[in-house]
């Protein structure tokens, strides 16, 4: 396995264990704070769907989360100063599942010396450092949605799993089934 194929499959690892979190979470615990203080589940998922948008936009210039929406996600913003762009819970995971979807199709077709590069003049790093930072930024945040859980309704699941990519494609599928089946109740 080369330098690029380790690093995608970091960042695969990173997000399917995001996205098993998630898993048959009551609708009732998407915006329930759990505690004084710290976010809800709804405003982690939109804060990590912030971070992919960025990413995504060092290679398309596009962003699908408008500049209030960003705002309302970046850590640290002081809440009273800005307005509730929350989305809904539904439209976060469809935005997540489509940034995603690009992000590995760009990073499929770049060629392996890029992954040891500046992805663009202003960049703060190398893609291989920016793609660790951003998965270790997705752990984090999916031991917060698993400690809410816990804390809220308790779920089965723990992580990390996905290592193989075999076993990362059958999560996939099995998410993107429930998912299927249960994503009008986020609405």
């Amino acid at each position: 396995m080369n330098i690029k194929e380790q690093l995608i499959s970091v960042l695969e690892i990173a997000e399917i264990n995001f996205l098993m979190s998630l898993k048959e979470l009551k609708p009732e615990f998407v915006n329930h704070k759990a505690v004084e203080n710290v976010n809800t589940i709804a405003w982690i998922v939109g804060h990590c769907v912030l971070n992919f948008d960025r990413f995504l936009s060092l290679y398309t210039n596009e962003q699908l989360l408008t500049k209030d929406e960003s705002e309302f996600y970046i850590y640290g913003s002081a809440k009273e100063s800005v307005k509730d762009y929350s989305l809904l819970f539904v439209k976060l995971i469809d935005i997540h599942l489509e940034l995603t979807d690009k992000l590995f199709k760009i990073f499929e077709k770049l060629d392996a010396t890029k992954f040891d590069e500046l992805p663009h003049e202003q960049a703060k790093g190398k893609l291989c450092d920016i793609i660790k930072s951003m998965s270790l930024h997705v752990m984090g945040h999916t031991g917060q949605i698993v400690l809410l859980r816990r804390m809220l309704d308790n779920p089965f699941w723990s992580f990390v799993q996905g290592v193989s990519k075999e076993n990362r494609q059958k999560l996939r599928k099995e998410w993107l089934s429930w998912w299927g089946k249960n994503k009008l109740l986020y609405q």
